[in-house]
């Protein structure tokens, strides 16, 4: 039986034992309330450290597969298509290269033609991706080429191209054979090799195919003479800052050079920074909905106590309990379902991340492989809101 408060005891350690004793004596009523919070915390704990372990992962791979390119030289406007993903710039005169390569500081230039490219599999159909379909001219300087070749040869004579592992994985494609890639203009071509984007394995669910320059400017620009961009690598000691300061001075009008650093992250930011954003944003709707399942269990959970207790309370203020030290009981058991419960969420929520990373390859997102990065605030805005949500419900029973 609950004892009377005394003159002694402040009324907060008085409040905090009545709650710690109203919370034992109904501790299988609050079982439900402490799994509604858990799920709810859980789900938003992992939707946060998934996001950040993604763009970590993405952010890795995209700074290795261009960590050789100091400057990269492109139309300086940008034609902002409607959609995620980068907008259409002015192709890049080819001529430019020359004038380029007598900078001082240039070690390497290599003009990159870019456009759209879908493969045909093995059996005819085409491939399906949930990403970008790319092809372009195979530049021979690796440290320029954000792919390693990894089985085979480069392309060297017309219609050779060589695919990156996913896409030549998910078509059931083999060395030297003979497919379509539409350009989508369809044209024959012969596999001669695999290469892999950065240090993985592939993009995801991406399909790239690397041509000849010949090729490449055949099938995906407008006119010959011209690229989608330039890139530029550096001699040792040079860092691309000032080369791409230099290389700026010799562009004409409407041209314009960017650092290899800010191209990677537009390119990462356009290819899975809009993926990245449906995905968090479809994992929160979630972790709303355990968290509004949560408040109406709260609510219900306390309403009923408080109903239950109502004599109690009377025996309580009829010892000399104050209206406070009653509703400081109240309060002090949603407090401590709160942290129980938000603790063992932000627990959940990186079990939760560690089960998506491993469950995503296995039904075709095989998204960059890396460890979980667990900041503060993916594990301090959790628990915040388990706590408000916690309290919030339990405020308008404890009042009445």
């Amino acid at each position: 039986m609950t004892t009377a408060p005394t003159g002694g005891r402040t009324a907060a350690a008085v409040s905090l034992r009545l709650g710690l004793a109203g919370l034992r004596a109904h501790k299988r009523r609050f079982a439900g309330t402490f799994a509604a919070v858990f799920l709810g915390v859980a789900f938003l704990a992992g939707t946060m450290v998934m996001g950040d372990t993604l763009r970590a992962s993405f952010g890795t791979l995209f700074a290795s597969a261009n960590s050789g390119t100091d400057t990269v030289v492109r139309g300086a406007d940008e034609i902002k298509a409607p959609g995620p993903g980068q907008g259409t710039r002015e192709p890049v005169p080819t001529a430019l290269a020359d004038a380029i390569r007598r900078v001082p500081g240039v070690a390497a230039v290599a003009p990159d033609i870019e456009g759209a490219g879908q493969l045909v599999k093995a059996d005819g159909t085409s491939l399906d991706t949930r990403g970008p379909t790319v092809a372009g001219n195979w530049i021979d300087d690796p440290q320029l080429n954000p792919y390693t070749l990894v089985e085979g040869r480069a392309p060297r004579a017309p219609g050779e191209i060589v695919v990156n592992r996913g896409a030549f994985d998910r078509g059931g494609l083999r060395i030297g054979d003979r497919t379509l890639l539409r350009t989508p203009d369809p044209v024959r071509v012969t596999i001669v090799g695999v290469a892999a984007f950065g240090t993985g394995s592939g993009q995801g669910e991406t399909t790239y195919a690397g041509m000849t320059w010949a090729d490449a400017e055949r099938y995906l620009t407008p006119a010959p003479g011209r690229a989608t961009s330039i890139k530029v690598r550096a001699v040792p000691g040079l860092g691309e800052r000032q080369l791409t300061d230099r290389v700026a001075k010799v562009l004409p009008a409407h041209y314009e050079a960017i650092t290899g650093t800010q191209a990677s992250d537009e390119t990462e930011q356009s290819t899975a920074g809009a993926f990245l954003d449906v995905f968090t944003t479809l994992l929160t709707v979630f972790a709303a909905v355990a968290l509004l399942v949560a408040t109406f269990s709260i609510h219900n959970t306390f309403a009923t106590v408080a109903a239950q207790r109502t004599r109690e309370n009377a025996l309580l203020r009829a010892l000399g309990a104050t209206r406070r030290q009653v509703l400081g009981s109240a309060m002090a058991e949603a407090a401590a379902v709160a942290v129980l419960a938000s603790g063992a969420g932000l627990l959940g929520g990186i079990g939760v991340a560690a089960g998506l990373q491993a469950l995503f390859p296995a039904v075709g997102f095989p998204f960059p492989r890396g460890g979980l990065k667990v900041h503060a605030v993916a594990l301090a805005v959790p628990f915040a809101v388990g706590l408000l949500v916690c309290a919030g419900s339990a405020v308008t029973p404890a009042l009445r």
